[in-house]
């Protein structure tokens, strides 16, 4: 059965589709319209249909001043990202996480944490939405990104991802390595 993923047309987002980068924003100016447009689309579709944005929960770990740089491997499923570095995890939502479609996106979010990663998590802040129209990859998902402070205890998907807790300086290093998500992000926590 072909796997089907929480989406919002593009139609239905209005200024949030059309802005770049980062965007400080109240959460509940993605919640309203997940929960009023959300619909669960083919992935085969919505991995090429710029009409609509895969909504994605993208998370980074810290752990005081460090945070966790992953590499995806090419066991990752999305291969226009195998060997990129990444600072987020994060992952589509599916019909089997909630009936309704803000439901299903808190759900999804745990699962996806859950399965790629093992983390105590101490605390978890929303920090915006994310938009990037700079690749074909990127435009149709848009993120809703979060910074969580964690005890980092290993890979679930230990396949998929190698890794480690690192200070931005670091993290600097491997910029142009890193998926366009990733850089956005990182230009945010440099900035703070």
């Amino acid at each position: 059965m072909e796997e089907r993923v929480l989406a919002v047309d593009v139609a239905c987002l209005g200024e949030l589709a059309t802005r770049n980068g980062l965007l400080a924003l109240p959460l509940d100016e993605i919640k309203k319209r997940v929960e009023s447009f959300g619909k669960f689309a083919p992935r085969f579709d919505a991995e090429r249909d710029e009409s609509m944005r895969q909504i994605i929960p993208y998370v980074v770990f810290k752990n005081g001043n460090e945070y966790l740089l992953m590499k995806r491997t090419k066991k990752q499923g999305e291969a226009r990202l195998h060997d990129m570095y990444s600072i987020g995890v994060g992952g589509h939502i599916n019909p089997e996480d909630g009936v309704f479609p803000w439901e299903a996106f808190e759900n999804g979010f745990e699962r996806e944490i859950r399965e790629e990663v093992s983390v105590d998590i101490h605390s978890m802040d929303y920090l915006g939405i994310l938009n990037d129209l700079q690749t074909a990859v990127s435009r149709v998902h848009m993120g809703v990104v979060y910074l969580a402070e964690v005890d980092f205890n290993g890979f679930n998907e230990v396949e998929k991802f190698t890794g480690e807790m690192v200070d931005l300086a670091k993290l600097s290093k491997y910029r142009e390595r890193m998926e366009t998500w990733s850089q956005i992000v990182l230009e945010y926590l440099l900035s703070r």
